[in-house]
């Protein structure tokens, strides 16, 4: 009898330990402690794009966009260091000195039609009260003529080169050039053999 009650003894103690260990948070029950005990683990919130890398590149470019927005009084010097300037006879010439000329060397250049992208030379200096506007025929010199901003030798593309100041001035006719061995005005029908690089001088 006494062997039966020590056997019983351990195995009612191994039943109670048991009992207990399924009471105990380590069970893998709900507990309050698990259900308040925040997780190390954080989503991190999806970074929006910002506006930067959403809007698509513009496509715009301005390789020959105009130096003039609107009508601006200027000089123009040639690359060789010479005006462009009216004559008394009503042509053009270059001059090395625009304030000694017999005539105002300066000129007004502006759209030839109101947001247009094409522009005219127009005289400071009148003539019979008006001003004349800068004319390359096809089959002719640059001369003055009166402005008419439906003939086609009196309109000009003024594009920006390389400097905001710098500038070529082209029609139907050709680029408006100094010819590099005589040094006088003349039009290249593709720019070659010629300097048609201008200078817009400010007052």
């Amino acid at each position: 009898m006494r062997t039966t009650a020590r056997a019983l003894l351990p195995i009612s103690l191994f039943g109670l330990t048991l009992a207990l260990a399924g009471c105990s948070p380590e069970a893998g029950g709900d507990s309050p402690a698990s259900e308040s005990t925040p997780t190390s683990e954080t989503t991190a919130p999806t970074a929006e794009p910002t506006q930067e890398e959403t809007a698509p590149a513009s496509s715009e470019s301005t390789a020959d966009a105009t130096l003039i927005d609107g009508s601006q009084e200027v000089e123009i010097e040639s690359y060789a260091g010479t005006y462009l300037a009216p004559t008394v006879e009503g042509g053009v010439a270059l001059v090395p000195d625009p304030a000694a000329n017999e005539v105002p060397a300066q000129w007004t250049i502006g759209p030839a039609e109101a947001g247009g992208e094409d522009f005219q030379l127009t005289t400071v200096a009148l003539t019979d009260g008006e001003p004349m506007c800068l004319t390359v025929p096809a089959d002719g010199d640059p001369s003055l003529a009166t402005c008419d901003a439906d003939d086609a030798s009196q309109v000009f593309s003024v594009t920006t080169l390389d400097r905001a100041d710098q500038v070529s001035v082209s029609n139907e006719a050709g680029y408006l050039g100094v010819d590099a061995e005589g040094g006088s005005l003349t039009v290249s029908p593709t720019g070659e053999g010629v300097d048609t690089t201008f200078t817009l001088l400010t007052s």
